[in-house]
Parts: structure tokens; sequence; C-alpha cells
């Protein structure tokens, strides 16, 4: 048993930062789209499966792609 988590815990010190990344963007990604009033596509539960279903890539094609910009007092410069 203690032989077969050698390799795991080796590479431990990696995995962990790549975990927390994933788990930053995939909660900021998040937070984002709930309290954004829209959202490219208008369907926000579509892009919340998204950023949760498709693990690390997900979050980050939400961030370039989903985010519907939006204006200030009907400024559109």
């Amino acid at each position: 048993m203690k032989e077969e988590l050698n390799p795991i815990l080796h590479l431990l010190p990696f995995l962990l930062p790549l975990f927390l990344l994933e788990l930053g963007l995939m909660v900021f990604a998040l937070v984002d789209c709930v309290k954004r009033q829209r959202v490219r596509g208008d369907n926000k539960i579509v892009w919340i499966l998204i950023i949760v279903l498709v693990n690390f890539i997900g979050p980050i094609v939400y961030l370039a792609v989903g985010r519907k910009e939006e204006y200030i007092d009907g400024d559109k410069n």
C-alpha cells in the first residue's frame, strides 16, 4: 500500500498548486457569472455547467468569451 502512494506523494507539490489554481478560477468565474446581469447567449445555466463540468478550460472560456460587457449610464464608448 505504501509503495502505491509513493508516486502520488512525489507529485503532490506539483499537483496542489494546479488544483488550487483550477479551484480559484472556478470560484471566480462562478461568482462573476451569478452576479452579472447578462452573459453571452443569455443563458447563465449553460455557462455555469460549462464552468463546473469542463475542468480548467471551462472557467477560462467563460472569462474570455462568456462575459457580456456591461455599460454604465448607457455609455457605449
